[in-house]
This record gives C-alpha cells, sequence and structure tokens, in this order.
C-alpha cells in the first residue's frame, strides 16, 4: 500500500465521521460529539502523514512500518499532532484554532469518560445549542485549513469539502434562536455607530467589527462566540480595504493583490520615524522576531508605539533584546545570552559547535 492511497483512505474516514457527526446531532448528541472529535483528528493527521507516515505514530512508540500498515499501533493525540504540524510540517495551528479543536476534545472526553446527558427538556435544548456552536466554529477553523492553508494536500477533495460544508450549514437553524433573541440589542448598538457583520461561522449579521484601520482587534461573533483577530489596511495599489483575519495573509478583493506578512510590515511602519530614529541610533523601530509563531522579522511597531506580529497578530507594549544576537524578540530575554533566542542559539550554541 502507497503513502498516496493511505492518505486517501484517512481524508475519506474523516469525511465519514464529519456526516455522521451532523446526522446524530438530534438523535444522538453524544455520539455526534465523539464523531465530530474523530473527523478533527483524522484530518490533522492525514496532514501529517502528508509529510511522513511516521509522524502519525504517538510519541510513546517507536515507528513500525508493518505495525502501522497492519492498524497495530497507538496514534498520536490532539496536542501531540499539534505540536508535530508546527515542529516538523512547519504549519502549525493558530492559538484561536487549536483552541477550538480542544474544547470539541474536552466535550468528546466527558462524553466517553463520565456522561453528557441532559436532564430536562430546556437543558437538552441548551446542550444541543452548545454543541452546534461548538461544531460551526470547529468547523470553520477546519475548513479554513483544508481549502486555505493546506490546500496544496487536499484540494483533490474540494468536491467533498464542500458538501460537508453545506451539510454542517443545515445546522445554522438551531442558533437562529438565539440570534432573534439578541437582535435587537444589535440593533440598538448599530444606532449607536457600532458596527456588525455576517460572521463566517453561523451567517448571522452578529460579529462585531471595526473600522479603525491599521489596528488589531477581536472580532466576536454574539450567536456562536467565534472570536477572530482582525486587521484592515488601504490597498497600496487600488485604494481599496483589505481585510486581514487571524493570520498576515491577505488578498485584495478589487485588484487582486496578494499580501503576505513581510508586506503587511511595510503599511503597518512609520517608515519616517522609522527613518529618523535609524539616524538617532534608535533601534526601538527595528523589525522583531516572534516567539509565538516563530515569525522571524515579522514584529513592527506601529504608529501607535505598539508592536504587533503581522504573521500572528500577538500585540505588545514592548520587546525585548537578545543578549546574544541582539535581535528584538517578543520572548523572555532575561537568559538570552547563555540560551538565546526564537532565532540565535545564544552562547550555548556557540560553545556547542565551538
Amino acid at each position: 500500500m502507497n503513502k498516496e492511497l493511505m492518505l486517501e483512505r484517512l481524508v475519506e474516514n474523516g469525511f465519514d465521521f464529519l456526516k455522521k457527526a451532523v446526522d446524530d446531532l438530534n438523535d444522538y448528541p453524544k455520539f455526534s460529539i465523539i464523531h465530530f472529535h474523530a473527523a478533527v483528528e483524522l484530518f490533522l493527521k492525514a496532514r501529517l502523514m502528508d509529510e511522513h507516515w511516521s509522524l502519525v505514530i504517538s510519541q510513546r512508540q517507536e515507528p513500525d512500518w508493518e505495525k502501522f500498515l497492519s492498524g497495530n499501533f497507538q496514534s498520536i493525540s490532539l496536542d501531540g499532532a499539534a505540536e508535530r504540524l508546527e515542529k516538523v510540517a512547519r504549519s502549525g495551528l493558530t492559538k484561536q484554532e487549536l483552541q477550538s479543536f480542544r474544547e470539541i476534545t474536552k466535550h468528546r472526553n466527558k462524553a466517553v469518560h463520565f456522561f453528557h446527558e441532559a436532564h430536562s427538556e430546556e437543558e437538552n435544548r441548551e446542550k444541543l445549542l452548545a454543541i452546534v456552536k461548538q461544531q460551526l466554529t470547529a468547523w470553520y477553523f477546519l475548513h479554513q485549513l483544508l481549502i486555505k492553508r493546506w490546500a496544496a494536500v487536499f484540494s483533490k477533495w474540494a468536491d467533498s469539502i464542500a458538501e460537508i460544508d453545506k451539510k454542517l450549514r443545515t445546522l445554522h437553524p438551531y442558533l437562529q434562536i438565539t440570534y432573534e433573541q439578541i437582535k435587537p440589542e444589535i440593533e440598538k448598538r448599530k444606532l449607536k455607530g457600532e458596527i456588525f457583520c455576517n460572521c463566517p461561522s453561523c451567517g448571522f449579521e452578529s460579529q462585531q467589527d471595526e473600522a479603525d484601520r491599521k489596528v488589531v482587534y477581536e472580532s466576536k461573533c454574539l450567536v456562536c462566540s467565534l472570536v477572530e483577530k482582525k486587521l484592515k489596511i488601504e490597498c497600496p495599489d487600488c485604494s481599496h480595504e483589505v481585510v486581514f483575519t487571524n493570520e498576515g495573509f491577505s488578498q485584495c478583493d478589487n485588484c487582486g493583490k496578494n499580501f503576505e506578512p513581510e508586506d503587511l510590515a511595510e503599511e503597518l511602519i512609520d517608515s519616517g520615524a522609522a527613518h529618523i530614529a535609524f539616524q538617532d541610533g534608535d533601534d526601538s523601530w527595528d523589525l522583531g522576531n516572534c516567539s509565538d509563531c516563530d515569525g522571524y522579522h515579522t514584529v513592527v511597531r506601529t504608529a501607535d508605539e505598539s508592536y504587533v506580529c503581522t504573521s500572528c497578530f500577538l500585540t505588545l507594549e514592548h520587546l525585548q533584546w537578545c543578549g546574544w544576537c541582539n535581535e528584538p524578540n517578543t520572548g523572555d530575554m532575561e537568559h538570552s545570552s547563555w540560551a538565546g533566542c526564537s532565532h540565535c542559539d545564544g552562547r550555548a550554541g556557540w560553545e556547542k559547535d565551538d
């Protein structure tokens, strides 16, 4: 059996579990939770398998090809998969993605190892709503991974992904009651000047938005509780507004210009102030490194004198300089002279190589 066939079977299994999760929601919500969790793990493992089959094996076992083929092995956990996606595949999960998937895991563990039953019709409705919210949010993040960041791996399943997306959207009516309850409050806040946009997870016009540009802000949906980090800029080519969500990759809807973190950094930095500071020997405007996402020179000082990572949108009031390589970083640099930073090994690494 070759790698392509194994990957195909793994992905198809993930789709089967997703379909079952939707089908079981009304009559067997406990099994819906279990099936949805299994699907999430299977797609993460599929991304790892595209790198190498051994990455799917638990850290507690030695990789064995024959055992792998026969299914006689312990597979990696959600957190283990997230770690290998970050450190080996170099295509890790964002904090929001991992947190959403962990919520699904907590829900699943409660259903499997304790109990997850309601005691009244009202309790059952509330639990059902909670399940729908979690699954729609998790699917939103997983869907974005499959069609964007990991599109090179999963593009051949584009039709199946679209079919599952359509199937999961049949859950939206479950949230209609919640939307109707908060809609009057949303309308009042809109009259006061607050902005709301359509939530990409639940589809309702219930996600808080901002008009300000070049500022990272949290956009929360009042219906399904999806939270995203957003940032807006003016496209330098056509002046159309460009929205970045959770990361520094985007595209102008008007002219098609593509943006990556380094392009966003150029738009956010106050080049005039940076030039003057450089002439005065002030290094506070130097591009910094992000210890959260391992971004190199993705942290920029903005006009309001805060620091933003244009890769993962981490926002800080100050940076610290590495005692060994003298690079600005977002992490704790107290022991950096010896241990280094996210992009150097410090004196310890130098002496080891010497």
